[in-house]
């Protein structure tokens, strides 16, 4: 898996777990620290990756969730 997209199943991962903590994080804090690295990603990997990039951040997004349910 290359960097990017490994880079982007894990800041998607950080998400879920900002939305199970007890505590409430900033907004600030989400939107600097997770969400706008993820959109670099998607920016990154929708401009110079392929097809087969575009399905792994996918399936990784897909096993995140799937982890998560557990």
């Amino acid at each position: 898996m290359k960097k990017n997209v490994k880079a982007t199943v894990s800041f998607f991962w950080l998400l879920i777990e900002h939305s199970q903590k007890e505590y409430e994080p900033s907004p600030e804090h989400i939107l600097k620290r997770k969400l706008l690295p993820l959109c670099r990603n998607f920016s990154e990997i929708a401009k110079e990756g392929t097809k087969n990039d575009a399905w792994d951040v996918i399936e990784g997004f897909s096993q995140q969730c799937g982890r998560s349910l557990r």
